[in-house]
């Protein structure tokens, strides 16, 4: 959904009666994009806490090994992607309870990586991550600029494939070959702590076939999904799925500056 206003503001241009209406769409883009950064507020992401967001569902919530959570230098990885990452969204980022399981306990916010084009280019979505401080892009110079830091991180290993792969009713996470992140943790001496949300999967009902092709256009950074969740609103999920995000133990990984393909495959199993 990220460049849908950018390619409407496009659309616009083409149709005489629309220019005034384009132009501002891009105009718009280009300015939140290139020209303005907002400063967190704590009021935004507090009032998001406030949302309960987790009431939609018919259950959601954060369970397992809670009081292992919180320690210093923490990536938490979140799976499976699904469609809208719910898990991820209304368990993690917005959860109150994640906040007071890490956030309090740490003494910092956890940065949630999401991809850079949703975060960039979003318009309306950047102002959003702007202003509550909680979501970043995961591209390399900011993941490392935190993890100089010290910062609790979380992020969906699976990315783009995991949403491609969905499929109702079956656990499905794309792992193989996502090392990236399990190089990081080595070179900066952080936790893997990982966090499985049940119930992702009966949110949705997506169309399952041209997989090959689908993952294809994953590698050009391209969404390959096409789904329906509510029968009189079908770009919205089921309210009756139950979601349950179940905490693992962290898994400790030794500083290693400058890591190997052998030791990166052997960490990541």
């Amino acid at each position: 959904m990220a460049p849908v206003p950018i390619l409407l503001g496009v659309f616009c241009l083409f149709r005489s009666s629309l220019v005034p209406v384009g132009v501002l769409l891009l105009s718009l883009a280009a300015l939140l994009n290139f020209g303005i950064t907002f400063r967190p507020r704590q009021w935004v992401t507090r009032g998001l806490f406030d949302m309960h967001m987790s009431n939609y569902y018919r259950a959601c919530e954060l369970r397992g090994q809670l009081s292992s959570m919180g320690s210093e230098r923490t990536l938490y990885c979140f799976h499976p992607h699904g469609i809208l990452a719910a898990g991820f969204v209304i368990n993690g980022c917005w959860s109150s309870h994640f906040h007071e399981l890490v956030d309090e306990r740490t003494g910092h916010s956890t940065v949630f990586l999401i991809a850079a084009n949703l975060r960039e280019w979003g318009i309306l979505f950047k102002v959003l991550c702007d202003l509550s401080g909680r979501l970043d892009s995961a591209v390399k110079p900011r993941i490392t600029r935190y993890m100089q830091e010290g910062r609790s991180l979380a992020i969906i290993p699976g990315g783009f494939e995991d949403a491609t792969i969905f499929h109702e009713g079956k656990d499905r996470t794309f792992m193989k070959n996502r090392k990236g992140f399990v190089k990081y943790a080595l070179q900066y001496g952080y936790k893997l702590q990982p966090v499985y949300t049940f119930g992702e999967t009966d949110t949705y009902t997506t169309f399952t076939g041209f997989l090959g092709l689908r993952l294809w256009l994953n590698t050009l950074s391209i969404p390959a999904v096409l789904f329906w969740g509510l029968s009189w609103l079908p770009l919205f999920p089921r309210c009756s799925a139950e979601l349950y995000s179940y905490v693992g133990e962290p898994l400790e990984l030794p500083a290693i500056s400058e890591p190997d393909a052998a030791q990166v495959d052997l960490w990541h199993g």
